[in-house]
């Protein structure tokens, strides 16, 4: 079965869409798959073995030159239509352009998607569905809890390993490693806690729990991070800024990771690390966490809403209690298994 799949972004997506690599091998046994990406997101799909050739958008050219079994676009960016809509199959599933050139949905089976991204109240109060659900229902298939297919090699776990150590971290015995993430990206509003929120968090999973704090970030974070670290009334190891893949070997260095929803959300349910995951302007029950992690979802009133610009200043994030999240910490920690159903 000879597949074109386009995923173009953003990276978390990107990852969380790895599960219907599985779900296709399970269909059609050996697959031919061809992934059509963002280049600034290929690293989280480049050692996948269940992609044969692995395209760029911007710079590779070969897939327009193949003819598919199977096309299918999972994004409704302009790209992604002209790419879907260019690619040659004898059958497209997912989203597309109608003969007016506008996105629809390319078959029945992308409806209920089409829709989500219509009708707010469908969006942010009916759906229970998970964006893996929702994919899978896409392709005309049953999401069974595949896993994403995505995790650091032997050689990112040593690098995250040396930056750790090099940071002043090594792991202690009843000492749990807890990862805070203080990034959101720019998409959306109301995805991070007041820097504050974070500093007390912090201080009181060391403090409280005993636990040693990692603070999670990449460039973008870097000066937040150093003023937390700084400024704690504990020892905090700020861990710097780091390719994904070695990124993804600090978040499995960690017991525990608390973060928004982000790629660091991401990367801890593909890695397999516990998380605790907050929601306010996004909507939660669109990401699966497989039964390793709990979320706190803002019950402000205008939550979800999906803004960049919030007129409230984000109320939602300021609202957050700090000692919530530390007593879901601490009870995560103390389970047996450091897993909990959400």
């Amino acid at each position: 079965m000879k597949i074109l799949l386009i995923k173009l972004g953003a990276l978390g997506d990107v990852l969380r869409t790895t599960p219907l690599l599985e779900g296709l091998r399970k269909k059609y046994g050996a697959c031919d798959v061809t992934w059509l990406v963002e280049g600034r997101h290929r690293s989280v799909l480049e050692r996948n073995p269940h992609i044969r050739r692995l395209q760029s958008l911007e710079s590779d050219h070969d897939w327009k030159n193949e003819e598919y079994d199977l096309v299918i676009n999972l994004d409704k960016e302009p790209e992604a239509l002209d790419a879907f809509m260019e690619a040659r199959g004898i059958q497209k599933m997912g989203f597309g352009r109608d003969k007016k050139g506008q996105l629809c949905a390319a078959d029945g089976r992308s409806d209920y998607s089409y829709r989500l991204g219509l009708d707010d109240e469908l969006k942010f109060r009916l759906n229970k569905k998970s964006y893996q659900e929702i994919c899978f229902e896409q392709v005309g298939l049953r999401f069974e809890k595949e896993e994403y297919q995505f995790s650091p090699e032997a050689r990112d776990l040593s690098l995250a390993k040396e930056a750790l150590a090099a940071r002043g971290f090594s792991p202690k015995k009843g000492a749990p490693a807890v990862g805070i993430n203080t990034g959101s990206g720019t998409r959306f509003a109301g995805k991070r806690l007041p820097i504050e929120s974070y500093k007390t968090m912090a201080e009181k999973l060391a403090g409280e729990l005993g636990a040693t704090v990692l603070l999670l970030g990449g460039q973008d974070e870097a000066e937040r991070n150093a003023w937390i670290s700084k400024n704690a009334s504990m020892p905090i190891v700020d861990t710097g800024s780091h390719p994904i893949p070695v990124f993804a070997g600090i978040v499995a260095a960690c017991d525990l990771v608390v973060t928004g929803d982000t790629t660091a959300l991401h990367i801890a349910i593909a890695v397999k690390t516990p998380v605790l995951s907050y929601f306010a302007s996004t909507c939660a029950p669109e990401i699966e966490l497989y039964g390793r992690g709990r979320k706190i979802i803002s019950s402000i009133e205008c939550a979800p809403c999906y803004k960049k610009i919030c007129p409230i200043d984000e109320q939602c994030m300021k609202d957050m209690d700090v000692d919530l999240f530390v007593r879901h910490a601490d009870e995560m920690l103390r389970a047996d298994d450091k897993i909990h159903i959400s």
